[in-house]
């Protein structure tokens, strides 16, 4: 059995996504535990917003290990719209 260290470990959506797979094909969620190297918490926290992980994972965002809504997304949306205008203007 590996021994879990003191320090915080944080699963990658890909992480993310791969545990809800193998757990849906029967692992165990102790073993997922082991092989990740993280506390019987993240894996139920991974199982209990699987839909949230699959659908980052979807969108292209398994780059980074975390996900999260915007606060105020009307400026968001402008900001985004903003930065694609420069972009295509070619500006730096």
């Amino acid at each position: 059995m590996a021994a879990i260290t003191n320090k915080r470990k944080v699963l990658s959506v890909k992480g993310k996504v791969e545990v809800t797979e193998q757990i849906a094909n029967g692992k165990r969620k102790a073993d997922m535990c082991q092989k990740f190297g993280v506390i019987n918490s993240v894996i139920q926290m991974v199982c209990k917003n699987r839909t949230t992980v699959i659908s980052a994972f979807e969108r292209n965002r398994s780059r980074i290990k975390g996900y999260s809504k915007a606060e105020q997304s009307d400026v968001d949306e402008a900001l985004l719209k903003w930065l694609q205008q420069k972009r295509s203007d070619n500006v730096q």
